[in-house]
C-alpha cells in the first residue's frame, strides 16, 4: 500500500499506472476504468471538487452584499449605453438640515443631485410632486432613448409608495419612469404646482435674457417645489456658466442630464463645462456617510 501513495507533483500513483498497464495487456481496461481508475479518481479529485462548489457559494454570497458591491462594483451596461460624461454620474453630496419647511420639497435646492434624479433598473429614478408635474416631465423629455413620447399608458403604486408611469414611444418602445412622491396624497402641494411652479417658469424663462437675475430667482422658486424640472435646470446651468458659478452649473446640467440623458445638447454641455469649469469636474473625494439623528418635533 505504501508503493500507492501520490507522487508529489502528479494526480495518479505509480500503482495505478502500472494497473492500468497491466490491465490494458489483459484485456481487461473496461472492468478496470469501472472499478478501481473510479476509486482513484473520486479519492483524489473528489476534495477539490467539494472546495470548488464550497468556494462557489462563498462567492455567490458575497456578490449579494452591498460591502462586496462597493469593493468589486459590476460594470452597468445600461448606463454605459446612455454614453453619458463621467460628471453626470457622480454626485456632489450637499444636504442641510432645514426646519419649518416639511411642505418643501428641495428648500435652497439643498437635496443630494441622487435624490432628485438617477437611474434604477434601467429605467429613471426621478422626485416628483404631483400627477401633473410627473406628466408635464415624462411629455417634456420624452423616452430614455431619445424618441419622442407617444402616449402614457398606465402607472401602478410599488410597495416602496414609488408612482411608475409607463408610456409608447414613437419608435413602437416602451418606456418607463419611476417617480419618487415627496407627499403623496398632498393635494395642497398638487394645486401649488399648478398655481405657482408653472407660472414662475413661464416668467423666468422669459427674463432669462434681459433680465437674468430676477430668472435665476424664479428658476429657484420652481427648483424648490419640483427638484427634477429640466428646463428650469437647464436654464440654471446656463445663467451660472455664464456668471462663473461652476458648482452651480455643473449641478443643474448633471441633472438636467440625468432626467434627459439623450439631450442633443449633452456633449455642447460637456465642451463649455471642460473649458470654463474643467477642475471642478474631478470627482469629489468620497467621505463617510454620517447618519442624521431623528429630529425631535418638540425641539422645534
Amino acid at each position: 500500500m505504501a508503493n500507492q501513495k501520490v507522487l508529489s507533483g502528479s494526480f495518479f500513483s505509480y500503482g495505478v499506472f502500472q494497473n492500468l498497464i497491466l490491465g490494458y495487456q489483459k484485456g481487461q481496461v473496461q472492468r478496470f476504468f469501472s472499478d478501481r481508475l473510479f476509486r482513484e479518481f473520486r479519492f483524489y479529485f473528489g476534495s477539490y471538487s467539494n472546495r470548488f462548489v464550497l468556494i462557489l457559494c462563498i462567492l455567490l454570497f458575497l456578490s449579494g452584499c452591498s460591502f462586496y458591491r462597493r469593493i468589486f462594483p459590476k460594470e452597468d451596461a445600461f448606463l454605459k449605453s446612455l454614453n453619458l460624461p463621467d460628471w453626470v454620474l457622480e454626485s456632489n453630496i450637499k444636504l442641510r438640515v432645514l426646519s419649518g419647511l416639511q411642505d418643501v420639497p428641495n428648500p435652497e435646492d439643498s437635496l443630494p443631485e441622487d435624490e432628485i434624479a438617477t437611474f434604477e433598473n434601467r429605467a429613471r429614478r426621478v422626485l416628483a410632486t404631483s400627477p401633473q408635474a410627473m406628466k408635464d416631465l415624462f411629455e417634456a423629455t420624452g423616452c430614455i432613448d431619445g424618441s419622442r413620447l407617444a402616449g402614457i399608458r398606465a402607472n401602478r403604486i410599488t410597495e416602496r409608495e414609488e408612482d411608475v408611469w409607463y408610456g409608447i414611444c414613437q419608435n413602437g418602445k416602451e418606456d418607463a419612469i419611476i417617480f419618487r412622491l415627496f407627499q403623496m396624497g398632498n393635494t395642497d402641494l398638487y394645486r401649488k404646482y399648478d398655481k405657482e411652479t408653472a407660472s414662475a417658469w413661464e416668467e423666468a424663462r422669459k427674463l432669462a435674457v434681459n433680465n437674468p437675475d430676477k430668472a435665476v430667482r424664479l428658476a429657484n422658486q420652481v427648483i424648490e417645489l419640483e427638484p427634477a424640472h429640466p428646463a428650469a435646470r437647464k436654464l440654471l446651468g446656463q445663467l451660472y456658466l455664464k456668471g462663473g458659478y461652476c458648482k452651480g452649473a455643473i449641478r443643474n446640467y448633471r441633472i438636467y442630464l440625468r432626467v434627459m440623458p439623450l439631450a442633443g445638447d449633452k456633449w455642447k454641455i460637456h465642451e463649455q463645462l471642460s473649458q470654463k469649469c474643467g477642475e471642478f469636474l474631478k470627482p469629489e473625494p468620497k467621505r463617510e456617510e454620517v447618519e442624521l439623528p431623528d429630529a425631535d418635533p418638540d425641539a422645534m
